[in-house]
């Protein structure tokens, strides 16, 4: 999956996202919870990173618009 690197893909794996189809079924703000819900030390890079995932878009290259909805949801989520 884009984006993810070692550390990112075993967080996801213990939550049960293996593929990008999972992550697209699961939702990237519903993933980044479960991994939290873990008790891994996620931050909002791996948030972008999943955004990232679903858009084949470098996590860096997010919009800012795009971060603060994906942030927005996140408190909403709370």
């Amino acid at each position: 999956m884009r984006n993810a690197g070692p550390t990112s893909s075993r967080w996801l794996a213990a939550v049960g996202i293996h593929t990008l189809d999972d992550l697209r079924k699961v939702g990237v703000v519903n993933a980044y919870n479960l991994v939290r819900a873990q008790g891994y030390n996620a931050t909002l890079n791996l948030l972008w990173a999943l955004q990232g995932a679903l858009t084949d878009t470098p996590w860096n290259a997010l919009p800012e618009s795009v971060k603060q909805d994906l942030q927005r949801r996140i408190k909403e989520s709370a």
